[in-house]
């Protein structure tokens, strides 16, 4: 399904319950030729980087898509891949696009072409590879991660049955405890969106690795989230707003599900590195582990605040996590121009703050290189500015830097600012196809995870 007979790439235009919760929708796009093509509100595909205004939209003198497809360019070439590095990087570029508080669209950023053995691939690289890899590193880590669910994978309900507010992938992780919540867990298998960031990330990190010196050696991270998610029922916990059988549940079902995630980016992994894998160190590491034995003793009427959840992690005997939690250092980290608060003072800062130490834990030891989805763009960001922080203030010495690379999903919501986490399609889905471009028929049920996804990510 990346190329379709008549030439081209299809990227997929993914709708979520347009008529009912059965009736998703998914239509291909094809993207060929010589003029740019709206994949969907958000996403614009062009052959060649656009300059000056287009549809209303100003794209300057192109910097964008050029600072984008050199970032390419320096990956392939501090990775030594065994391709030119303008051979890598291809001319064509997505556009991703937004829109203004005053109803105009402007142009957000660019992710450059990528072309790696069958793979042909747009990324965006956050950070500066070509500094991170200046030495050509004989040593890389590779953090991989996600997060668990998506609105279609989780389901909590109150005392009648019906669905609660404690639904992550529809509104994030407030921590809302609106009302009582009677049973928390997901489906038993996994979403689309989880099957979709699982494929996205590993072939694209297994893709690079297998095209890199065999004297390179990697490791792999595998980041996730586990007792974060478990934390994101403190709040009911604490207000007596479920029972202890739905939180030993939903602990019990974040475990699997974490289990499950893991479990299928390693089984790509493998696919795609063949006999590398077995010389590729696997790290699964949970940076919330101290708080485990807490969070399995917490119960309605004994549950501990997030300050002493905090002070447990500040005082586990972990240098980093000292750091990290410490309120003159936070107060030296900017987001927005503004410093951050002295304490943490939510869940999901502090599970955001287990992500940032993953990564700066690997960059004790050398280069790193993070492969993740569009959500976690803002964590890459916290992770660089960590890093000046901890440089300048805590005298630390780091062994490497690190990068983000965000390959763009081949499926994209349909509906404007969406994401997939948000707007999971689900796993039946009608192909909306008139054209006839992706071999399957107009109207045709489908399981994306069984027709779309094994032929959509390439290596």
């Amino acid at each position: 399904m990346a190329r379709p007979e008549t030439g081209g790439l299809i990227r997929w235009a993914t709708e979520s319950d347009p008529e009912g919760p059965d009736s998703s929708r998914i239509t291909p796009v094809r993207l060929l030729g010589e003029e740019p093509v709206r994949i969907t509100p958000d996403w614009l595909w062009t052959p060649t980087p656009i300059k000056g205004a287009f549809e209303g939209l100003n794209f300057g003198k192109g910097r964008t898509a050029n600072k984008a497809r050199r970032k390419v360019e320096d990956l392939a070439r501090g990775l030594r891949l065994s391709a030119a590095p303008d051979a890598v990087a291809d001319e064509s570029a997505i556009y991703e696009l937004r829109l203004g508080g005053d109803g105009s669209r402007y142009v957000q950023g660019a992710y450059a072409g990528f072309k790696l053995g069958r793979a042909f691939e747009h990324v965006l690289i956050s950070g500066e590879p070509g500094t991170v890899l200046a030495d050509k590193p004989d040593t890389v880590s590779i953090v991989l991660g996600g997060c668990n669910g998506s609105n279609r994978a989780t389901i909590s309900t109150n005392l009648e049955g019906r669905r609660t507010s404690f639904q992550l992938g529809s509104h994030g992780a407030e921590g809302n405890a609106d009302e009582f919540i009677n049973s928390a867990g997901f489906v038993r298998w996994l979403s689309f969106y989880e099957e979709n960031l699982a494929r996205l990330a590993a072939t694209f990190a297994g893709n690079a690795m297998v095209h890199s010196p065999e004297s390179v050696r990697y490791s792999v991270v595998i980041d996730v989230p586990w007792r974060a998610y478990w934390l994101y029922m403190l709040s009911a916990v604490q207000q007596g707003q479920t029972s202890a059988r739905a939180y030993n549940r939903w602990r019990e079902e974040v475990t699997r599900r974490c289990r499950l995630g893991s479990d299928r980016t390693l089984d790509i992994l493998r696919e795609v590195l063949g006999e590398r894998f077995d010389r590729t160190d696997i790290i699964d590491q949970d940076e919330l582990a101290p708080l485990g034995g807490i969070l399995e003793d917490m119960e309605p009427g004994r549950a501990p605040d997030l300050q002493f959840l905090v002070d447990t992690m500040r005082n586990s005997g972990d240098p980093l996590w000292n750091m990290i939690l410490d309120p003159d250092l936070r107060e030296k980290v900017k987001f927005l121009n503004r410093p951050l608060s002295r304490e943490v003072l939510t869940v999901q800062e502090l599970c955001g703050a287990s992500y940032v130490v993953a990564v700066l834990r690997r960059m004790l030891a050398g280069a790193v290189m993070s492969v993740n989805d569009y959500v976690e763009q803002t964590i890459e960001h916290f992770v660089r500015e960590w890093t000046k922080v901890l440089t300048e203030h805590a005298k630390v010495t780091f062994g490497g830097t690190s990068f983000a690379v965000y390959p763009f999903s081949h499926f994209v919501p349909l509906e404007e600012g969406g994401v997939l986490y948000r707007r999971d399609p689900g796993r039946v889905v009608t192909v909306n196809d008139r054209n006839g471009i992706s071999g399957f028929d107009h109207g045709e049920w489908v399981d994306p995870v069984v027709d779309l996804l094994p032929g959509s990510y390439l290596w």
